[in-house]
């Protein structure tokens, strides 16, 4: 039998979806575009690579990262001998598409196995397993963010997507059981877009009350707050909050008001924003950057509250245990998160795997005047604080 050359509907969205994904339109489509151009795509596949923290904003984050940067891949994805799409998929291709050498090898693993498979068309779990059996700038893309091709073959072979049911989020015994803060059902639970509880391996040791915080930053969930506009984009394309700490403490801080079921946020809330984002940014350096701690470090304020011995599970235990009495705010806390609110994330510059919605974004000021802010006063947040980083018995 003939190798299958057809894709089915659902690959053929994530063949354009790897074309958007270029950082220009005549640059030939790589394996890492193949990659981000499977997670646009419902099914399996998807599902497999999201449950190891890999979504779509996470590798469209890592492509971004990397335009324009000499040296920044290892592999050339076999540039050299790039074919068009008619010489892999046929009459069925397009002539002025082109794929690397890499990629090719990849979309003609997929039709194989699809041939042994017996299937009229190949889907994109087959162009997964067709990536990943490669050295090629997928694997490379996936190793950037700490994720091992075998981890997610692993899940793609379970057939769910999820974690094991044995243990861990979502297993018994583990986070997201019942009555833990960010559990289906339970307060403050956040569902998926995808309409499944993601959970990323790699963090199984971070506290549940930080799930939904996590979720938002890897595009499983979006802001409640957001406006339609905003959410929409932020479905389509997603938006890297952790390159922009001060506006996504911004959006944060209402979620944690809403979560801790207080109709007006306050700037208690704010610096539970500030070290909840922190903390779950330090467990995803390649979505927060490479910058170095410091003064200048766009997450400052969370790195002063963290030398301060802050930290949000010890916050969050203060606030809801009713022992703490805090005195209002002087002022609004529109006031402090307008001083330090950061830029549109939705505007990013360039096209391809960097466009969005409209131009050069300002810069971010950071968490750095914002916590400055917050301490400089005494202000509720100032006053947790203090009584966070008091000795005991003072």
């Amino acid at each position: 039998m003939a190798a299958t050359t057809s894709p089915d509907w659902n690959t053929v969205g994530i063949l354009g979806a790897a074309r958007g994904a270029r950082s220009g339109a005549g640059d030939p489509v790589g394996s890492e575009h193949l990659l981000a151009g499977i997670t646009s795509a419902k099914g399996a596949a998807r599902e497999a690579l999201g449950a190891e923290g890999a979504t779509k904003v996470v590798l469209l984050a890592v492509l971004r990262d990397r335009l324009d940067r000499d040296g920044a891949w290892s592999s050339d994805d076999d540039a050299e001998h790039v074919v068009t799409e008619q010489d892999v998929l046929g009459a069925e291709g397009e002539r002025r598409t082109r794929y690397t050498g890499a990629a090719a090898r990849a979309l003609t693993a997929a039709m194989e196995q699809a041939r042994r498979e017996d299937a009229k068309k190949f889907g994109a779990a087959h162009l997964l397993r067709g990536l990943l059996e490669g050295d090629n700038r997928a694997v490379e893309a996936l190793g950037a963010c700490g994720i091992a091709p075998g981890a997610v073959l692993a899940r793609l072979d379970d057939g769910t997507g999820r974690t094991s049911t044995t243990g861990g989020p979502g297993g018994p015994g583990g986070p997201g059981t019942a009555n833990t803060p960010g559990a289906p059902g339970a307060p403050g639970h956040i569902q998926s877009i995808s309409g499944t509880d993601p959970a990323d391996s790699r963090t199984d040791d971070l506290d549940p009350l930080l799930h939904a915080t996590r979720d938002v930053l890897l595009g499983h969930d979006h802001y409640r707050r957001a406006p339609f506009w905003m959410r929409w984009l932020l479905k389509l394309g997603g938006v890297n909050w952790a390159s922009r700490p001060a506006f996504w403490v911004r959006m944060e801080t209402y979620e944690q008001a809403r979560r801790l079921g207080g109709g007006t946020a306050g700037t208690e809330h704010v610096l539970l924003a500030v070290l909840a984002t922190h903390e779950v940014a330090l467990r995803y350096p390649h979505l927060a950057g490479r910058n170095s701690p410091g003064p200048g470090s766009p997450h400052a304020g969370g790195e002063r509250l963290a030398r301060l011995g802050v930290d949000y599970v010890s916050a969050h235990r203060a606030l809801t245990t009713g022992r703490l009495r805090l005195t209002p705010d002087a002022r609004p806390v529109e006031q402090y998160l307008g001083r330090a609110g950061g830029p549109d994330p939705t505007r990013t510059p360039g096209s391809g795997a960097a466009a969005r919605s409209g131009g050069e974004p300002a810069a971010d000021p950071g968490t750095g005047p914002l916590v400055e802010a917050l301490l400089a006063e005494g202000t509720r947040a100032r006053q947790l604080v203090d009584a966070l980083s008091s000795p005991p018995g003072d």
